[in-house]
């Protein structure tokens, strides 16, 4: 009998399945450090009906991570590898290839009807019969789980191959590779640039236009706060419902800024690193009150705490802006690269 359990950390990024499950696997490679600390700059708000949806921006960014092999497979190429599923998934995993694949979790959870949703795997133990998988779905938050193999085995024949709505649409399973033989230097110009274009709500999708595809419409940087204002008026007159995962996706953004900041610091980059780290810990506070508060509202549904809410979101957009020209002034002196000086709102 074989067993084998793919390195996972639980990751400090948990806002969306597809950034917890990255961050949970290059969290076990110190080579990828780099690479994470050059990127996850750029936040975006979807304008959806009835929301909006609050996320790092994504595409094409794994796509092209020098440290992650990636293969993407049709569910008919995989019926013709393999007619079961759990021995195609037990020899992907001993080849070490962590799984991204879409699952009816009806058949392993306390659903009644069909429930579809993305899962990553990363181990099995054939004795036991189970594979090891990641999910929020388990606990209301990201977390580790087991499924039976016959579970797997249901979960995954549950979904028809037009009903699977993975990456747009095209569906399919991924696996993902640690690649060892990738190398990525920590790239200060390109952060420089990117932070100026969150200043400026400028959207990075028209430098990868060959890799998008058709969006709703969207805010960038800066003017999500803006915009995150407009919804809480929305809320406030019932047109949309209350929503805690965009200030998750913010307070994320804030960690991942605050450990930005000490690995520029350590590398040299930053001549007041802990300033900037004082001033970021500051604004993720507030993010984090911000998404407590929205939790509660939705117990309550005490209009006067949206007031407050309204009011930490304008105090995070001051003091980002504020942190992040200091930012760009500490960065540019450091690389030699002078600022456009176009920093203000858009």
């Amino acid at each position: 009998m074989r067993s084998k359990i793919l390195p996972m950390q639980y990751p400090n990024v948990t806002s969306w399945q597809w950034q917890a499950n990255t961050f949970a696997a290059l969290a076990n490679y110190p080579l990828a450090k780099p690479w994470i600390m050059t990127h996850f700059i750029p936040l975006q708000l979807t304008l959806n009906e009835g929301s909006s949806y609050v996320d790092f921006y994504r595409t094409p960014t794994f796509e092209f991570c020098p440290w992650l092999l990636r293969q993407h497979l049709s569910r008919q190429l995989v019926r013709h590898f393999n007619k079961d599923i759990c021995t195609f998934l037990m020899d992907c995993i001993d080849m070490n290839n962590y799984i991204y694949v879409l699952l009816d979790q009806a058949q392993f959870l306390d659903f009644k009807y069909f429930f579809s949703h993305d899962s990553f795997v990363f181990g099995y133990d054939e004795e036991r019969c189970i594979f090891h998988i990641a999910d929020f779905t388990f606990t209301g938050k990201y977390s580790f789980a087991e499924i039976t193999f016959e579970q797997m085995r249901r979960a995954y024949e549950g979904v028809e191959d037009d009903g699977d709505w993975l990456y747009a649409g095209k569906g399919g399973l991924s696996l993902f590779q640690f690649n060892d033989r990738a190398a990525y230097d920590f790239n200060v110009n390109y952060v420089i640039e990117q932070l100026e274009d969150f200043l400026n709500g400028r959207s990075p999708s028209d430098k990868y236009r060959e890799m998008g595809y058709m969006t709703k419409p969207c805010v960038w940087g800066i003017s999500v706060y803006e915009e995150l204002i407009f919804e809480m008026n929305r809320i406030r007159i019932g047109q949309n419902a209350e929503d805690s995962r965009p200030f998750q996706v913010i307070h994320d953004h804030k960690i991942l800024m605050l450990e930005r900041i000490d690995f520029m610091d350590q590398a040299g980059f930053l001549e007041e690193g802990k300033k900037l780290k004082v001033r970021y810990q500051t604004i993720a506070d507030d993010a984090l009150m911000a998404r407590n508060l929205i939790v509660k509202y939705s117990l309550t549904k005490n209009k006067d705490t949206l007031d407050k809410v309204e009011v930490l979101i304008r105090r995070i957009q001051v003091c980002e802006q504020e942190a992040m020209e200091h930012m760009i002034h500490n960065l540019s002196r450091a690389s030699n690269m002078t600022p456009t000086g176009e920093m203000g709102l858009v």
